[in-house]
């Protein structure tokens, strides 16, 4: 009997020690995001100093208000993300998941709300992914207490679990709204006005699900573009400026079958716009770049075929473009938001891509890259 206890408190402490050996190498899978000294691996997008590191805590030093937000330093595309976040007192903001560079952050990516009180579920409340889904419960805690967040994020999969209750279990790809979502990008802080503060971050990077992008500009010269056309084509910055008059800037390559991303920034009532499907004895079907608001066809419309729903960019901003295109079937999304969709495009599914200056106005480009749209990604016949 006593042989007979003794093995089965071995097996009990081997099976201990396994779990525990488990436990730990789970844990070491995550890697700090946040050193508690600086802002190492992080970027500031807009005013320096805003965001500022200390005593083991990320918070709002000198508070900017939008659109200044704090990123990390590289995309992220499946993973689990822990962190603690505290209020101090009243207080909105934002922790940003797939957000883009440029544009609106929370439209184009996905934004888990963070606010001071304790409402009911709603679009805006705390623990919200922001005007799209309602958390499942309120979970958060009121000011000067910490909250502690977990996201794991692994398409289609999207779990959120706050102070210990699950808010969010959500199937992206249920529907189009969130379907369309960027499968990557940054992690980010916003800068409301508010002072937040941030410890504890650390990530455990998933396996990738998603269909890699291919970059169509190398950054420092136009090789693999060809100018056509009176305009003035030029690198600066990183990015491809348009100006003087009109004219394209063609890639070599043709594409079919593709899901294609640029940001943009235009001068006062610049006009011009990004082809698609451009051919010998075609030039292509436009999506128009033209702020001003009462255009017939403003930015996002495909010129001549739908007109814009909406006009979510302004001139003197950098906004995202973003063309899917496969047989008869385009849509545009301008910011995050769908502004025009046709059913009806007779053309070839296939052709180069060009930018366009039109005018006496200047417009830049910046990381355009494509890939291959990813399978069964046309909707029912909707509007935008």
């Amino acid at each position: 009997m006593q042989r007979r206890c003794s093995r089965v408190f071995s097996l009990a402490a081997i099976a201990g020690a396994v779990w525990v050996s488990a436990a730990h190498a789970q844990e070491a899978r995550f890697e700090p995001l946040f050193d508690g000294r600086s802002l190492a691996g992080w970027v500031e997008m807009g005013a320096p100093g805003a965001f500022a590191a200390s005593s083991g805590e990320l918070h709002l030093r000198a508070p900017q208000n939008h659109p200044n937000w704090l990123r990390t330093e590289r995309e992220y595309e499946n993973y689990v993300l822990r962190l603690e976040y505290l209020v101090t007192g009243w207080a909105e903001g934002g922790i940003l998941l797939h957000a883009p560079l440029h544009g609106d952050l929370p439209a184009t990516g996905y934004k888990l709300h963070v606010r001071h009180d304790q409402t009911p579920p709603a679009l805006r409340s705390a623990g919200a992914l922001y005007d799209l889904v309602p958390p499942l419960a309120t979970a958060n805690k009121g000011p000067k207490e910490w909250n502690a967040l977990e996201v794991r994020m692994d398409w289609p999969s999207l779990r959120v679990t706050l102070n210990g209750v699950r808010i969010h279990d959500i199937l992206l790809d249920a529907t189009e709204e969130l379907r369309w979502k960027p499968r990557r990008g940054y992690i980010g802080l916003e800068d409301l006005g508010f002072e937040v503060r941030y410890r504890n971050l650390a990530i455990q990077e998933l396996p990738s699900t998603d269909v890699p992008w291919t970059p169509l500009f190398n950054g420092t010269d136009l090789k693999g573009w060809t100018p056509q056309g009176a305009a003035r084509w030029a690198v600066e910055e990183g990015g491809i400026v348009g100006s003087s008059g009109d004219g394209f800037l063609v890639t070599d390559e043709a594409f079919e079958g593709f899901d294609f991303q640029v940001y943009f920034r235009s001068s006062r009532h610049a006009n011009g716009g990004v082809y698609f499907r451009r051919g010998e004895g075609f030039p292509g079907y436009e999506v128009q770049i033209y702020n001003v608001p009462g255009a017939t066809y403003p930015t996002g419309s495909i010129y001549a075929q739908v007109p814009a729903a909406s006009m979510p960019c302004r001139d003197g901003e950098w906004c995202m473009m973003r063309i899917v295109s496969a047989g008869a079937h385009a849509r545009v999304w301008v910011n995050g938001r769908l502004v025009a969709a046709s059913w009806s495009l007779s053309r070839p599914d296939g052709g180069r891509i060009a930018f366009q200056n039109h005018s006496e106005g200047r417009i830049e480009y910046r990381d355009p890259r494509i890939r291959r749209v990813r399978p069964a990604p046309l909707p029912s016949r909707a509007s935008p």
